[in-house]
């Protein structure tokens, strides 16, 4: 009796699980179609994890600004915001929040009062077309009736997405009337 029950019992087991694993639903009903790009939506591509970006530059540079073959940009009087000096291939700018005045101010990554922003492009020795941002230093500008002179010294950019390599500026820009 004993052997019929689990002989029974055992029939059943089977039965269970492969009623349990047996195929459910329609055959005619829409599945996805990975096609060629194995993505089951290839206009809206999505990634898992992180992307990482390669960085174009790979080493630290330096730049004088203000020595010979510089130009700086003249302005109609000394209430000018923006300083901006050209050799030909590099363009330097310094922004204020207002008319620059006499005295010090920080450099920072959005102008306001008491610091301004310098960008560089296309620094020397660094992949063209590449805008620099100081986000340290300091620099000291002196007004008078003929222009704005700002001087500076190890003024370190970078660019915005990656924190290396630097690019550290030093020099002069000026503007005159």
């Amino acid at each position: 009796m004993k052997k019929k029950l689990l002989l029974v019992t055992s029939v059943l087991i089977v039965l269970a699980v492969s009623m349990a694993c047996e195929k459910k639903g329609n055959p005619d009903a829409i599945t996805p179609d990975y096609s060629a790009t194995g993505n089951p939506n290839p206009n809206n591509q999505t990634v898992t994890g992180t992307s990482s970006y390669t960085n174009p530059a790979t080493q630290n540079s330096s730049l004088l600004v203000g020595s010979l073959g510089w130009s700086n940009l003249t302005c109609a009087s000394t209430n000018s915001t923006t300083l901006k000096g050209n050799n030909g291939v590099t363009d330097v700018t310094l922004a204020f929040s207002s008319a620059a005045k006499t005295g010090t101010y920080a450099i920072a990554s959005q102008v306001s009062i008491g610091s301004c922003v310098m960008t560089i492009l296309n620094a020397p020795n660094q992949p063209a077309g590449i805008v620099w941002q100081g986000y340290s230093g300091s620099v000291s500008v002196t007004t008078s009736t003929a222009g704005i002179n700002a001087i500076f010294a190890n003024v370190v950019c970078t660019q915005k997405t990656f924190n290396f390599p630097t690019v550290a500026a030093s020099g002069t820009l000026s503007c005159g009337n």
